[in-house]
C-alpha cells in the first residue's frame, strides 16, 4: 500500500493525511469542494494532487485506498464510488446518517474482497483496550450494567471557527450528538455484542444555535442480558468521556480523558488503579492507521468492518425512531 485518496479535507481529513504520511504512505491525494481546505492541505501535507472533483481523480488514477472524511450525510456516494473502483475504503464514523444503499455496498466490497473499515478509533486507545481485556478476563464476573458518557461543549470543539457553521450543528449534514458521539455505542457493542432493543430521547435542550440534537440518551438491552445506558451531549462545559461497568464480582470505572481505570474487587473490598496518562488517547490515530495499512497489505480482517459500522448505525437509527415514536424499538437479530 503506497497511495491513498482522502475525500474531505476538514480537520479530521488533514489529521489522517498527516498520520498516514507518518506511517509511510508515500502518495497522498485529496479532494474537497472548499478552496480554503485545499490550501490548508497543500500547506500542511504537501499532497501529490488536489482536486475539487474526487470522481475525476478516482477515474483517472489508481489508488490503494480511499479515505472518506466528509460530513456524515455525504459518505454513502463516496463509499459506493470507491468500492465500484475496486479500492479499499476507510470511512470515518458513523458510516452514514441513514442506512439507505449500504447493504449492497457492503456485499459488493465483500465480493471483491476489499478491506472496508469504519474508523471507530476509540477501540485503539490503550485504556479502552485494557477495559475490554478486563471484561473479557471475567475479573468483573458477569457484567450486569454498563453506563457510558460522552460530553463536550460544541463551541469549544473547533475554536478556530464559528460553531454555527460547523457540520456538527447541522442536521442536514449528519451532525448532532447522536451520530457523532456514536463511539460510545461502538465501544459497548465491542465489549458486549449485539443490541436487542433501544429506548431513546433525542433532543435539543440548550440555547446553542444549532439544528441538530445536543442531547441524546439511550437505554439499551444487549442480547447477552447486559443493560446499558448511553449519554451523549454537546453541552458539557468540560469534556468528559467515561464508563462505569457493574459486574457480579466487581466494578470498573474508565476515564478516557485522564487515561485511568479503577477496578473494585468485591472479594477483597479493594480498588486497583491503572493510569495510561492523558496523552495516551492520541496514539489511537497512529495505531488505527497502522492497523488499516496492515490489513490492506496482508489481507487481515479490520477491527471494525464496514458491516460492523452498519450495525452501530442501525442502533442510532433505532434511537431516533424510538424518540420520535415514544416506544422501545427492537433490532433485528
Amino acid at each position: 500500500m503506497r497511495s491513498i485518496l482522502i475525500v474531505g479535507l476538514g480537520s479530521i481529513g488533514r489529521r489522517h493525511a498527516r498520520v498516514f504520511r507518518a506511517a509511510g504512505i508515500e502518495e497522498i491525494s485529496g479532494a474537497d469542494l472548499r478552496q480554503d481546505r485545499l490550501d490548508q492541505a497543500r500547506n500542511e501535507v504537501g499532497p501529490a494532487e488536489l482536486t475539487r472533483d474526487y470522481k475525476e481523480l478516482l477515474a483517472r488514477k489508481r489508488f490503494d485506498a480511499v479515505l472518506v472524511t466528509l460530513p456524515t450525510a455525504y459518505h454513502t456516494p463516496v463509499i459506493r464510488d470507491a468500492v465500484a473502483a475496486g479500492t479499499h475504503v476507510f470511512v470515518e464514523k458513523p458510516v452514514a446518517h441513514a442506512p439507505d444503499g449500504l447493504a449492497g455496498i457492503v456485499a459488493e466490497a465483500e465480493r471483491k474482497q476489499l478491506i472496508a473499515y469504519t474508523a471507530y478509533c476509540y477501540r485503539f486507545a490503550p485504556s479502552a483496550e485494557r477495559m475490554k481485556a478486563i471484561v473479557d478476563s471475567g475479573r468483573l464476573g458477569r457484567v450486569l450494567s454498563a453506563r457510558l458518557m460522552i460530553s463536550t461543549y460544541l463551541p469549544d470543539w473547533h475554536p478556530w471557527e464559528d460553531y454555527r457553521g460547523f457540520y456538527m450543528a447541522r442536521l442536514d449534514q449528519g451532525g448532532g450528538a447522536r451520530l457523532d458521539e456514536s463511539h460510545g455505542i461502538d465501544l459497548l457493542r465491542w465489549m458486549f455484542g449485539d443490541i436487542a432493543s433501544v429506548s431513546a430521547l433525542v433532543s435539543k435542550v440548550s440555547d446553542l444555535e444549532i439544528q441538530a440534537d445536543d442531547l441524546t440518551t439511550m437505554t439499551l438491552r444487549f442480547r447477552n442480558g447486559v443493560v446499558g445506558e448511553a449519554h451523549f451531549d454537546l453541552l458539557g462545559r468540560t469534556p468528559r468521556v467515561g464508563a462505569e461497568l457493574i459486574g457480579s464480582e466487581g466494578t470498573l470505572l474508565w476515564d478516557r480523558i485522564t487515561g485511568k481505570i479503577d477496578v473494585f474487587d468485591a472479594a477483597t473490598k479493594q480498588w486497583a488503579h491503572e493510569d495510561f496518562g492523558p496523552q495516551s488517547f492520541v496514539t489511537c490515530y497512529d495505531r488505527q492507521a497502522a492497523h488499516f495499512i496492515d490489513c490492506v497489505r496482508n489481507g487481515g480482517t479490520p477491527r471494525t468492518t464496514l458491516a460492523d459500522g452498519c450495525k452501530t448505525l442501525d442502533v442510532l437509527v433505532a434511537a431516533l425512531r424510538s424518540s420520535n415514536e415514544g416506544r422501545v424499538i427492537k433490532l433485528p437479530a
